[in-house]
């Protein structure tokens, strides 16, 4: 996997993300991906999205992640924060 990936907004246009993670969980089987489009909070922060990923015959597809596997990454990035720190 390269580290862009294209993604359709609501409007349905194609945007550019980079990718910032791509790992797997064996707890939930599942493939997730960590990705920003380059936007900043009010609080000068970048805003960094999260999204189920599964592969599919044209591609990727990006899934809303329900809140227990939410639960779990946020986990994953608290560890890899700490990780970092050390």
């Amino acid at each position: 996997m390269n580290n862009k990936i294209k993604v359709l907004n609501e409007k349905g246009e194609e945007i550019e993300a980079e990718v910032l993670l791509y790992f797997s969980l064996e707890k939930t089987g599942k493939d997730y991906v960590l990705y920003t489009f380059g936007e900043v909070d009010d609080k000068s922060m970048e805003t960094i999205h999260a999204s189920i990923l599964n592969e599919t015959e044209n591609g990727y597809k990006l899934e809303t992640m329900p809140d227990s596997d939410w639960e779990t990454v946020k986990e994953v990035m608290r560890e890899i924060i700490r990780n970092e720190q050390e």
